[in-house]
């Protein structure tokens, strides 16, 4: 486990359902609530870094908050249906763009 991952877990210690929800909506920008329509959706994430190294950490650190929490909302990623596309933004960094689905339980 890295020092981010445990950085985390310990922030979310003795915090509600609810609270831990509102820390990593607030803190990481992730909002997976059901809304009405569809029961999967297409998400989208953006990841800006320097180094390929960089890079891996960002979708690791991604990927352990959805399998650690994603039972908060009730998801399931859908890894079959994930797209990454990428470019060199005009002052260096390079981004990935994500492309992600989930699916709510019932």
């Amino acid at each position: 486990m890295t020092k981010r991952e445990e950085f985390l877990l310990t922030s979310l210690e003795e915090k509600t359902d609810e609270e831990k929800k509102a820390f990593l909506a607030n803190k990481y920008n992730l909002n997976w609530n059901r809304t009405e329509g569809p029961c999967k959706i297409w998400l989208a994430k953006v990841f800006t870094y320097c180094t390929a190294h960089e890079l891996e950490e960002e979708l690791n650190f991604f990927l352990f908050i959805v399998n650690r929490f994603g039972y908060l909302w009730d998801i399931c990623f859908n890894q079959e249906d994930t797209v990454f596309l990428g470019c060199t933004c005009p002052c260096g960094n390079k981004q990935t763009i994500l492309y992600y689905s989930i699916t709510f339980g019932d």
